[in-house]
Formats: structure tokens, C-alpha cells, sequence
């Protein structure tokens, strides 16, 4: 029996000949390549909603990180194929993050600590800093797993994604912790022209 080109190059490599269509491979690997920048996505708009929390005004912050994840749901959107209306995310945003009350008693809290001068400014900040990454993260699995399901802004449930919602929540502050151990302040350089060591 004649080996294929396929399976001299797997039987090298020590890798099991693969199953399935070229048509499936590829479909495969772009759903794969789809939830990577899904993933992406979402930790950028986290990262920004964690700076948007350290903005001194009160409830101008708040408007900034919602701000922040409809602009999130419109790449997802755009990722997935799927049509955007800004008027429908808002309400979806609503009705989920809304939902959870706790979450925006404790946003709402902390925004307005920053009225406080000193060390209500500092304590709001770095409050909404969290809470508003981990708000986003977890806004943006919800419509991932929306999206990656073939849903669309028409079809989502509020009530089962609140649930999810919720779950993803402490997900998120997890994450955000994580986030903020990784990253490292950039130093700036005096010189006009950059560094090239």
C-alpha cells in the first residue's frame, strides 16, 4: 500500500493523520482565529474601561465604560457577521448589567466617592477601575458566547444571559486582577528620538 504525501509528512512528524475535509479544516481554524480576536477584543476593552475608571469625575466615568462596551459589542458584532444597533445594545446593556443591582450600586458608589476630595478620589477611582473591567469582561463573554451560538441583537435572551452575566462577573474580577499584575507602567522617554538599545 502507497503512503500518501500526508501521511510520510504526519508519520515524520509524529502527528495522527488528520480527519475531516479541507473545507472543515479551514472552517475549523477560522472559528478558531474568530474567537482568538473575540478574546482580544474583549481584554482591549477591559484594559480601557480600567483606565476610563481612574477619570476624577463622577459619573463621567460611568459614561465613558458604557460608552467603552458598546463600541466592544460593535466589534464583536462586526466579527461575527452579525448587524449592530446601537439603541438595541444600549438596552440590552440595560437590562443586563441593570439586572444585577449590586453591580451598579457599587459602581454608582464609588463614581460618586470621587466627590470626596483626597482619599474619596482615590478610592472611587481605583473602585471603578476594577469594577468597570471586570462589568466589561464579562458584557463581552456574554455576547461571545451570544454570537459564537449564531445569535443575533434581535434573539438574545436577557434573562438567561443575566444569569450569565452574573457567573461571568467574578470571572471578570479574577481577570482584571490578573491584568493589573501584568502590566507593567511604560517609562517615557526625556529624548525626542526613541531609545534603541
Amino acid at each position: 500500500m502507497r503512503k500518501s504525501n500526508e501521511d510520510v509528512q504526519n508519520s515524520a512528524t509524529g502527528d495522527e493523520p488528520t480527519t475531516g475535509t479541507a473545507e472543515e479544516q479551514i472552517a475549523e481554524t477560522a472559528a478558531e482565529t474568530r474567537s482568538a480576536e473575540a478574546e482580544n477584543t474583549v481584554k482591549n476593552h477591559v484594559m480601557v474601561a480600567m483606565s476610563v475608571g481612574l477619570v476624577p469625575l463622577p459619573l463621567f466615568d460611568l459614561a465613558l465604560l458604557t460608552g467603552n462596551q458598546i463600541k466592544m459589542v460593535h466589534s464583536l458584532s462586526g466579527l461575527y457577521g452579525q448587524a449592530f444597533s446601537k439603541d438595541r445594545v444600549k438596552a440590552i446593556l440595560i437590562s443586563v448589567v441593570g439586572g444585577s443591582a449590586p453591580v451598579l450600586g457599587v459602581m454608582g458608589l464609588s463614581s460618586g466617592a470621587k466627590l470626596i476630595p483626597g482619599i474619596g478620589t482615590l478610592f472611587g477611582s481605583g473602585s471603578v477601575a476594577i469594577s468597570g473591567g471586570a462589568i466589561t469582561y464579562a458584557v463581552g463573554q456574554v455576547f461571545i458566547e451570544h454570537f459564537e451560538s449564531n445569535g443575533t441583537l434581535l434573539d438574545f435572551d436577557v434573562k438567561k444571559m443575566r444569569a450569565r452575566f452574573k457567573q461571568e462577573l467574578g470571572k471578570g474580577q479574577e481577570a482584571v486582577a490578573k491584568m493589573g499584575k501584568n502590566t507593567k507602567p511604560s517609562t517615557v522617554s526625556a529624548s525626542p528620538v526613541a531609545d534603541e538599545r
